[in-house]
């Protein structure tokens, strides 16, 4: 549900539409790819050397959000193949430093994986502290950003469905079930946080604990820290964001049927229909 609807939205932003427009040409080799990958496809490590700004070139030029079709599938498949994600950007992922596109691109790029029936979080087991980094960068992508592309969008929210679909992965697991835990509730009233807790009495003392740690967080000079906040309010606010998006894909194409439905009109009436008594 989540990843239909910024699908939707993502196709409504690249002008994506039915079946009726062209199909476009296949696209040629790119050979700016070819040659951008030799600078990691020697050797498992690359040649040791690793530039930033290469990163957010590649993103930009071949995985962000604003191409789409077959050219940006071939040069992600090119970039998929070179092992780009094993032997650059993983490598020399850095959970404080990295750039956005960075952080992205590894989204992207294991999204490619598991869309090919590859095992996606092979790459990263090896390193569990740099994972954890890693995740806790990938859920703040929107937040780190004034505006997030839907076509951007959806590539995150797909990495979503996919970690939240792979628990079975211990390391995966450890980071979102923090996300969909008890501290979620302080975001009910307190009638209905009440009313759950009589359901489920067993919940009581670590719900209290829960509130008497958020009150203690509070107090901070700085505030709750960020993975508090996250476990608070990450999946309601996602939820949120979904229900919002749904409803402005259906009010734009509510909006394309009435214009589609008054073009037709207006040619009916173009065409000559402006006689008097026929019988319809």
């Amino acid at each position: 549900w989540l990843e239909g609807s910024c699908s939707l939205q993502a196709r409504a932003a690249a002008g994506g539409g039915g079946g009726g427009g062209k199909r476009s040409k296949p696209s040629k080799p790119s050979s700016r790819v070819d040659e951008l990958a030799e600078r990691w496809a020697v050797g498992s490590d690359g040649d040791g050397t690793f530039d930033e700004a290469l990163v957010v070139d590649v993103y930009g030029r071949f995985l962000a959000g604003g191409r789409s079709g077959r050219g940006r599938s071939a040069d992600l498949s090119r970039l998929e193949l070179s092992g780009y994600l094993e032997r650059y950007l993983w490598p020399h992922f850095d959970g404080e430093s990295a750039s956005w596109e960075h952080v992205m691109s590894i989204v992207v790029m294991l999204n490619a994986k598991f869309g090919e029936g590859v095992d996606g979080w092979a790459v990263l087991r090896a390193e569990r502290a740099r994972f954890d980094a890693f995740f806790g960068r990938a859920l703040g992508l929107p937040s780190e950003r004034a505006e997030m592309p839907w076509l951007e969008r959806a590539e995150w929210v797909r990495f979503l469905v996919r970690a939240f679909g792979s628990l079975e992965e211990e390391m995966v697991r450890v980071q979102a079930l923090k996300l969909a835990s008890l501290p979620m509730w302080l975001t009910l009233s307190e009638r209905d946080a009440a009313s759950r807790l009589k359901a489920q009495p067993a919940l009581s003392r670590p719900w209290k604990f829960v509130k008497k740690r958020r009150t203690k967080e509070a107090a901070l000079p700085s505030g709750p820290p960020l993975s508090s906040q996250r476990e608070e309010s990450f999946l309601p606010s996602l939820l949120r964001q979904t229900v919002e998006a749904l409803a402005l894909a259906d009010e734009r194409a509510r909006g394309a049927a009435t214009e589609d439905g008054v073009g037709g009109v207006d040619d009916e009436a173009e065409g000559g229909g402006g006689g008097g008594g026929g019988a319809s």
